[in-house]
């Protein structure tokens, strides 16, 4: 990435972030499901998540590397690595409470995660064929 742009020519910083939130962040992130859960460890993981945003953040804007971490990500137009994760997790598990109940990934499903949700309001189960 440092080869398509730095702080005098090359990308625009608006096309950095774009590069980094459609290329970057899906792979990094690619089945974050299997560590991202309550009780497990995983600190180690969204430390080097963080070293990741902070140096690409540094990138987008080209400061220096003393600058705030915070305040470089609010530049950049980046959300915190955490509540990025944490979004995700929301819209993984909205996926699961909108696939109909006799679709085949609800007999891998726990009771509690696959019965006691309400189903999303556009839910496959509640559109209509007109």
């Amino acid at each position: 990435m440092k080869m398509l742009g730095n702080s005098s020519k090359g990308l625009l910083p608006i096309q950095k972030r774009l590069l980094y939130r459609t290329c970057v962040l899906p792979i990094a992130l690619y089945g974050f499901q299997l560590w991202f859960f309550k009780g497990a460890p995983i600190v180690k993981n969204i430390t080097e998540l963080k070293k990741m945003q902070r140096r690409t953040a540094l990138w987008i804007t080209g400061t220096f590397r003393t600058s705030p971490t915070k305040g470089i990500e609010a530049i950049a137009g980046l959300i915190p690595i955490t509540l990025h994760l944490c979004k995700l997790n929301g819209r993984h598990h909205l996926r699961y409470t909108s696939i109909p109940p006799s679709h085949a990934i609800n007999s891998l499903l726990d009771s509690q995660h696959a019965k006691n949700q309400a189903p999303y309001k556009t839910a496959m189960s509640k559109l209509t064929m007109k």
